[in-house]
């Protein structure tokens, strides 16, 4: 016959008190491991969120170049823009004057008693160029 193993109860009571202080010996490693990966975690989370933030910087300090490039442009049109303002208004004076010149030509040619005015207009007209250009 083959050989009979026998397993008392004091053997099973070690067994189970080895398996016991084994799995509490994982528990503390855990536990003491526990707040090294928490940290881990936290950093890497960190870490996640800061590149993020930084493509935003980016984002942000691109947008705000192109937006003073586009606030430069537009000074410089509105530069351009009140020139040309000035311009059309010169040109307007212009316009008026030559008016008023044929205006006195033609009162001068109806009576030759007008030359006093005609006279003053040309002094106008002469005045403006001489200041305006």
């Amino acid at each position: 016959m083959g050989k009979v193993i026998t397993i008392d109860l004091e053997y099973v009571l070690w067994l189970l008190g080895f398996i016991a202080s084994a799995w509490g010996v994982v528990k503390i490693i855990k536990e003491i491991k526990k707040p090294n990966d928490d940290l881990k975690e936290t950093v890497r989370k960190h870490e996640e969120w800061l590149a993020r933030d930084n493509e935003r910087i980016k984002s942000i300090e691109s947008l705000v170049i192109t937006q003073e490039g586009i606030k430069k442009e537009l000074n410089e049109h509105s530069q351009r823009l009140g020139e040309h303002e000035e311009r059309l208004e010169e040109d307007k004076q212009r316009g008026n004057l030559t008016l008023k010149a044929n205006i006195a030509i033609i009162n001068n040619m109806l009576s030759e008693n007008d030359k006093d005015k005609l006279q003053e207009t040309r002094d106008e007209i002469q005045d403006f160029l001489l200041y305006k250009n």
